[in-house]
């Protein structure tokens, strides 16, 4: 954090209207490029599929509002995924019945892929209807940092940090996205704000609106509790330099000393618990159960209590846990709240991560520094740079809360193991962009050399860089999820830096489509895509490979149980659907009901020459559950491979004869299992191996294209391993695959 100086107000900014016409740095027109950003988000989300949070996110809004149920995803904020459901609330649509088995068990995810993709509801409209509002939490951002900077620096230094923000590819890929990361940052500069106007001058309204703003915090991410050490040391500067704090409630009263303003600062802080507190139980509407007082029966949170934090009294329990036991049993917050922040805790430290070619399941300590590095735009680092050559010898007192907040957060960012995504540190955006309206002060009449009218070098340079963010950002449009910079070697490369949520997060079916309608007679297509938006539903005329979801992907063998006078009708359903299925066996159970077991043809379940469709996120190998192939390929994964391989050999035979011998030699439950075994670690080594090679293009960065020919597909399943590299240890256990047949 820099050093402070006690200081009552910022430095006096010259008046810019000297130099700029004030009509071009005023509110009016920040208001038109706000609106004019606002439409950009929107419009770069036209041609793009629902990435893979969104669903969830709105799915669990859209319930807490029309069934005042909490179960569903309660480890992301309730507040932001109320706010994007509320125009959903108009429409009419199907949702899953309470007894479905997506429901019971709380699988936000399932619930999300139906209610998006598979239950008739106008999937298009009510993605642009959440987007949209959204979005406009990204303009209130962006007016809070046009708000601040223009305090700081004038009216000139507001203009450029607005024009900062709205033209940054992260701002305009996250901002309008059905997430709760816009409403994060949101809350973490407006949190921030209102403490330090608070701090200055205690009134009634700036309490009140100041813990709002922290009790939405609360409530936007469970990163928010980070607001706790950010609020510690603004109250210890407060406590301990700057001018007086002004207490004006009951009449105005200057508190000098370092006693009187502690005695404030507590009695701010306690007046921002109480708000807090009643933020966070109004949006649980006051009860402490997840579920709601009519739930079916059999409901269950996505992971029990015991999963989460271990069991009760046993040895060595962390402190975490015996903590979220104790506000568990005296009710101190909502149970989906503490359930949420339990959650995070387990599941963040160990989650399996790729970074510039290489795999860990802990993280790395520069992830967060090198997806910042690479993934913001050349000129913002140059503006940068003028804005602290311009700080140089000014008071910095007034940036005390900008710098905290950025502080705190990056170190704490930089000891996460959770690294999936550029997006978690979109909270230091704002407040840098706020710091870099100080590089305007080169365009004051106090950058001017004395008796010219020409500006020095660093204002001209400003311009320049701020010219060449607006153009690189319009040439990347509408592809903001997957821009990277020169230094990364641009978008084209982006899948050997970063995966995920930095690159490839499902966005980009409609353009795929358009690629393979305008490549035909280059052989089948084959995808596996990273996603959990529907390629079914975008008409993506591929055959699948094993996906993350695999909402789309059918099993070598499915078993079909249906009540007997409905099994012909559902049979035949099912093999119109995917003509790929015959019917090899059956079964009647006791139940009345009967079995009908179809398996694929030989030939489908092979891989053919054709081109292959691959997620960045599906080609670097983190996608899988951390009990499956988790980076590189390895000497374990190919013992594992080639046994799975020589058991179903035989029902890849075109001879009928050999896969029924194989089908009558174990039952078809074992089958199921081992196929699907097996095409998981089929796919990974054929990942394995086409990391090898580059692809022959891409659909805007983030799905990769390989046309495979015979030889290449007999390299890959058949040939000497594609790579051997090392075993990541997993402190769950290492993979143990279920009884071969």
């Amino acid at each position: 954090m820099p050093s402070v100086r006690a200081q009552a107000r910022p430095p006096a900014v010259p008046p810019a209207a000297s130099v700029w016409p004030g009509r071009l740095l005023g509110p009016c027109a920040a208001g038109a490029i706000l609106f004019v950003f606002w439409a950009a988000m929107l419009m770069s989300l036209r041609s793009k599929s629902l990435t893979a949070d969104e669903p969830g996110h709105a799915v669990a809004g859209y319930s807490y509002w029309r069934f005042g149920d909490y179960r569903l995803d309660p480890a992301n904020g309730n507040l932001p995924q109320r706010w994007m459901a509320l125009p959903l609330l108009a429409g009419n649509h199907a949702f899953s019945p309470a007894n479905s088995g997506a429901w019971l068990l709380s699988d936000m995810g399932t619930l999300g892929e139906e209610w998006f993709n598979r239950m008739g509801n106008d999937t298009a409209g009510m993605a642009f209807r959440g987007r949209a509002m959204c979005g406009l939490m990204a303009v209130a951002l962006g007016a809070l940092v046009w708000w601040w900077s223009r305090r700081l620096f004038g009216p000139a230094g507001g203009m450029v940090s607005l024009l900062l923000f709205v033209l940054d590819p992260t701002i305009l890929a996250n901002g309008a996205l059905m997430t709760s990361d816009t409403a994060c940052a949101l809350a973490f500069l407006a949190s921030a704000a209102g403490l330090w106007a608070v701090l200055r001058r205690v009134t009634v309204p700036r309490l009140l609106l100041s813990g709002l703003a922290m009790g939405g915090l609360f409530a936007a991410k469970m990163s928010g509790i980070l607001i706790v050490p950010i609020a510690l040391i603004l109250a210890l500067v407060r406590v301990f330099s700057g001018p007086a704090v002004d207490w004006d409630i009951g009449g105005l009263r200057r508190l000098a000393g370092w006693r009187p303003r502690a005695a404030a600062v507590f009695a701010v802080a306690a007046a921002h618990a109480a708000v807090v507190f009643c933020v966070i139980w109004g949006l649980y509407g006051f009860r402490y159960q997840a579920f709601a007082v009519d739930a079916v029966p059999g409901s269950r949170l996505e992971h029990d209590w015991t999963e989460l934090l271990g069991p009760s009294g046993a040895p060595g329990r962390p402190a975490a846990a015996r903590a979220f036991e104790f506000l568990r049993g005296h009710r101190v917050l909502p149970e989906a709240y503490l359930y949420g922040q339990a959650h995070v805790w387990r599941f963040s430290r160990q989650r399996s991560a790729f970074l510039d070619g290489r795999f860990s399941v802990t993280g790395w300590r520069w992830f967060f520094p090198y997806a910042f590095l690479v993934k913001t735009p050349l000129p913002v680092f140059g503006v940068i740079a003028l804005a602290a050559l311009a700080c140089r010898r000014r008071p910095l007192y007034g940036l005390a809360p900008l710098a905290t907040l950025f502080c705190v957060y990056w170190a704490v960012a930089i000891a996460s193991a959770l690294n999936i995504g550029h997006r978690h540190i979109l909270p230091t955006y704002p407040p840098l962009f706020v710091f870099c309206g100080a590089s305007a002060l080169w365009l004051g009449p106090s950058a001017l050399p004395a008796g010219t009218g020409r500006a020095r070098w660093p204002g001209l340079a400003l311009l320049g860089l701020i010219a060449a963010l607006a153009g690189g950002t319009a040439f990347c449009f509408p592809n903001y999820i997957a821009y990277f910079n020169a230094i990364a070697g641009g978008t084209a490369n982006g899948y050997r830096r970063l995966v995920d949520s930095s690159l490839d997060w499902g966005q980009d079916l409609p353009d795929l489509r358009r690629y393979i309608e305008n490549h035909p007679g280059e052989g089948p297509a084959y995808l596996s895509y990273f996603g959990i938006a529907s390629p079914d539903a975008y008409g993506i005329p591929a055959k699948y490979l094993y996906s993350v979801r695999g909402q789309d992907v059918t099993p070598g063998m499915q078993i079909l149980n249906a009540p007997a006078d409905q099994a012909r009708s559902r049979l035949d359903a099912l093999l119109r659907a995917h003509p790929e299925y015959r019917v090899v066996g059956g079964a009647r159970p006791e139940d009345g009901t009967v079995d009908v077991i179809v398996l694929k043809t030989a030939a489908s379940l092979r891989l053919g020459p054709g081109t292959y469709f691959i997620s960045a996120s599906m080609l670097q190998p983190v996608m899988y559950e951390l009990s499956g192939p988790v980076g590189p390929w390895n000497a374990r994964y190919e013992r594992i491979y080639q046994l799975f391989y020589s058991a179903v050999k035989p029902l890849m035979s075109d001879d009928p004869a050999v896969r029924d011998a194989a089908l009558r030699a174990h039952a078809p439950a074992e089958w199921r299992s081992a196929l699907a075994y097996f095409d998981l670690f089929r796919f990974a080594r054929l990942t394995a191996y086409l990391r090898k090679r580059a692809p022959a293009d891409t659909v805007d960065g983030s799905i990769l294209v390989y046309p495979l020919g015979e030889a290449d597909i007999s390299e890959a399943v058949d040939g000497p391993p594609p790579e051997l590299g090392a075993d990541i240890p997993v402190r769950s256990g290492l993979f143990k695959p279920a009884p071969l047949p």
